[in-house]
């Protein structure tokens, strides 16, 4: 059965173009809700599909093979958990991480492992202060933005009413003169 799933994963990626097969695992909550974590994590999934760049494994069906493997992935975080249950899923590379709380902050960590070799491929780091929700409408999205394509989302702050305002990205001037909007403002 497994063989057979794995075998399906595979041909879809090529009929779609996409090379990579990818799995998410649970997050590790630190401050945060078991039922909070797991929302959040099913939405990085999610954004992580959206991407286009994965084929990425759906939740029931890891649990289905985990299951069929006797494996729990409860607190699987380390690179070499994330790599022993790549290799059960017959998945090319996995997502680990952890969501926490400290103060009013909150902070989402995740690194995306590759499952032949071990080594840790990409991270990504998000931070809220304010209410956990902005973590589910804006954060996993960055999150699924900076382990695809690689770069951390901007602040951008203009300052001044009129047109000899100042631009800013992340306190700094801008290094060429002309700005652009991302069609897909983050506000």
């Amino acid at each position: 059965m497994k063989k057979v799933y794995i075998l399906l994963v595979f041909i879809m990626a090529i009929l779609q173009g996409q090379t990579k097969t990818i799995a998410v695992l649970d997050f590790d909550g630190d401050g945060v809700s078991q039922s909070e974590t797991r929302t959040l994590t099913n939405r990085l999934r999610d954004e992580m599909f959206k991407t286009g760049v994965y084929i990425v494994l759906e939740r029931g069906k890891m649990d289905e093979v985990l299951k069929e493997q006797g494996f729990q992935q409860v607190g699987c975080i380390t690179s070499e958990c994330a790599v022993q249950v790549g290799r059960m899923l017959g998945v090319q590379q996995m997502v680990a991480g952890s969501i926490g709380k400290v103060g009013t902050v909150y902070t989402v960590s995740a690194r995306i492992f590759d499952v032949e070799t071990g080594k840790i491929l990409k991270s990504a780091n998000y931070d809220h202060i304010g209410d956990i929700g902005q973590l589910l409408l804006i954060g996993m999205k960055d999150v699924a933005k900076q382990l695809t394509i690689g770069s951390k989302a901007k602040k951008v702050f203009i300052e001044g009413g009129t047109l000899k305002g100042h631009v800013k990205f992340d306190g700094k001037p801008p290094k060429k003169k002309t700005l652009r909007m991302d069609a897909d403002p983050v506000c």
